[in-house]
């Protein structure tokens, strides 16, 4: 449905076409790049040591999690009823 008074538009803001501010540009999207390739690595090891830690990595929460050292490897049922 229309309306009779339509919404005032938006002042369109201010252009500043100068060489430094085009540079100062290109300047802050190479460091955005180079912060998101650094904060995809570190993500893709966090994801590899959480892999690796696996189900050894848990937290076991029984008496015998708290209070016994971790074991060398995860043991881990071989058979059904184990």
């Amino acid at each position: 449905m229309g309306g009779l008074i339509r919404a005032p538009k938006p002042a369109a803001p201010a252009v500043d076409s100068s060489a430094a501010n085009a540079q100062a540009q290109a300047d802050a999207n190479a460091a955005a790049a180079a912060n998101a390739d650094s904060a995809a690595r570190e993500a893709r090891q966090k994801a590899l040591e959480r892999a690796r830690r696996g189900l050894a990595g848990t937290i076991t929460t029984s008496a015998r999690g708290v209070l016994d050292p971790a074991p060398a490897f995860a043991v881990r049922k071989s058979l059904l009823g184990e």
